[in-house]
């Protein structure tokens, strides 16, 4: 005999053959040595404990009054800009133009209010200084990068300059959601809160 034939009658006697009336599905299904109902033995399992991925976002605090007198200013003096030449034009007997620019003052006024999505970047600066290892020295408005950003609107990207541990500057991205503020680098990565963020 061949060491082939013997190979598979060695084979053909370790692998049980199936009968004519078994279904070829269940013919190589592995049966288990214990029934189901029977426990495994070595004593309770330890609960997997599930951890959360850590959330890049962290709240931003309440404004201070400093904060808020800062960011408003330039508003305010806008506002008091057209009511002055109103006051103005109405003294000057332009009474069409007085009343022009009092509706022009009440329309900004009403823009401002029902645009009330923002926080002071002051703010929003001090937040980020007080929940990630960064400080941020300067946020700016990718549209207008000359003028200093005094309020950032919630659901905008701004860039910003940060000095992180290593006392380097670096450049990222400064995302915002209502109430919500996150860091991320220049590749995207988001530069997570102290603490874990767990």
């Amino acid at each position: 005999m061949s060491a082939v034939n013997e190979l598979e009658r060695r084979l053909d006697a370790d692998r049980p053959h199936a009968g004519p009336d078994e279904r070829t599905e269940t013919f190589h299904e592995v049966k288990p040595d214990r029934p189901p109902s029977v426990r495994p033995t070595g004593g309770p399992r330890a609960a997997k404990t599930k951890t959360r991925p850590r959330d890049p976002w962290s709240p931003v605090p309440r404004p201070t009054r400093t904060e808020w007198r800062r960011a408003l200013t330039p508003m305010i003096l806008q506002l008091l800009g057209v009511l002055l030449l109103a006051v103005v034009s109405f003294m000057a007997g332009q009474t069409a133009l007085g009343v022009i620019l009092l509706l022009a003052l009440l329309a900004l006024a009403g823009w401002r209010a029902a645009t009330w999505d923002w926080t002071p970047a002051d703010t929003v600066m001090r937040g980020v200084d007080a929940t990630r290892p960064v400080r941020v020295l300067r946020v700016i408005d990718p549209d207008d990068p000359e003028t200093p950003v005094r309020i950032v609107h919630a659901g905008r990207r701004y860039a910003i300059w940060w000095l992180d541990a290593d006392a380097t500057v670096r450049t990222g991205m400064l995302l915002t959601r209502p109430g919500l503020v996150s860091v991320a680098t220049s590749d995207s990565t988001a530069v997570l809160p102290e603490g874990g963020g767990a």
